[in-house]
């Protein structure tokens, strides 16, 4: 039997959205009852950890809807819904496979205790760039170059530009749900394959970097007409998760968590000001400068380069 709150919440009726969070996934909905205003505040709830919840997710039964949403080497991504309803609207949940995983995927989507390191020049280029080099090996980077070759994800692609120097293709990131304005999150993968990370930029590329920065806010307001260029946060990670130069452009609205953070994510327009106030000619850039960032505990950086090093 409801009792009488129960009775309450269930005679709301929804009027407006008044506000929502990407990164809590809440709303807050404006509405009536009994012709008196109310509001709800709806959050999705965090996934449950006994072991008999998590072990469904290896039963076909446990989602009745699933879509793959697109493929690229070993990394594959679903919409998905425990209910019956027509995907994407109805999906409760969006699943990344990767598989195989290797160890490295292991390792960073484990949980983990965070360092604050500081790279030296000469750190970088002693202990960091080797470890670089064997992570653009091995065929680490074939779904980046699925997606320049158009091998993969072509009809995703927001702008291009094929300039063999200056070129780049601008794409949603998959954690993007395609409709969603607050949350636009899209991703510029570069064409050119010397450029591993911000380490690799010089004062020379600020003329190319600032081409690059005014094409990708036209790209998107132009393909978009509910977002400004105002609205538009460009940044680049350090550490990257992979090592070919791209740049994350995301609706300021849209809350990345760590990914957003101080110590992870490197405005844009802060690295063209910061290389054009280097001292010398364009061969100086941030290979000669110390960057502090943090790592995680788990992975191959901090337990074989940073972790020693402190020792």
């Amino acid at each position: 039997m409801e009792s009488p709150e129960e009775k309450l919440l269930r005679s709301f009726v929804f009027g407006r959205l008044l506000n929502q969070d990407t990164r809590t996934k809440t709303v807050n909905l404006l509405g009536k009852i009994d012709s008196q205003s109310a509001i709800v505040i709806a959050e999705k709830t965090a996934f449950t950890t006994d072991p008999e919840f998590l072990e469904s997710f290896s039963q076909p039964s446990h989602l009745s809807a699933l879509s793959l949403v697109e493929r690229n080497d070993i990394y594959h991504w679903f919409l998905a819904s425990q209910a019956t309803g027509e995907l994407p609207r109805h999906a409760e949940a969006k699943l990344t496979l990767i598989f195989p995983a290797t160890e490295t995927h292991i390792r960073k989507y484990s949980v983990q205790s965070l360092r604050m390191v500081t790279e030296t020049p000469e750190i970088y280029r002693e202990h960091v760039l080797p470890y670089v080099s064997s992570k653009r090996g091995g065929g680490r980077l074939n779904w980046v170059y699925n997606v320049l070759e158009k091998k993969r994800e072509s009809e995703s692609i927001i702008i291009e530009d094929t300039d063999e120097q200056e070129g780049f293709m601008l794409l949603p990131d998959l954690k993007w749900d395609r409709r969603t304005m607050s949350s636009l999150y899209t991703m510029a993968l570069v064409l050119r394959r010397d450029i591993t990370s911000v380490r690799d930029l010089k004062k020379k590329d600020v003329p190319w970097l600032r081409r690059l920065q005014k094409k990708i806010l036209e790209g998107i307001c132009d393909k978009y007409s509910g977002i400004e260029a105002d609205q538009i946060r460009l940044y680049i990670h350090y550490q990257p998760s992979y090592y070919h130069f791209h740049i994350h452009a995301v609706a300021i609205s849209h809350d990345g968590g760590g990914g957003q953070a101080a110590g992870k994510a490197m405005l844009l327009q802060n690295v063209i000001s910061q290389l054009e106030g280097m001292a010398g000619e364009g061969e100086v850039g941030f290979a000669d400068v110390e960057l502090t960032y943090f790592v995680g505990e788990e992975s191959e950086l901090w337990q074989n380069v940073f972790s020693k090093l402190k020792k």
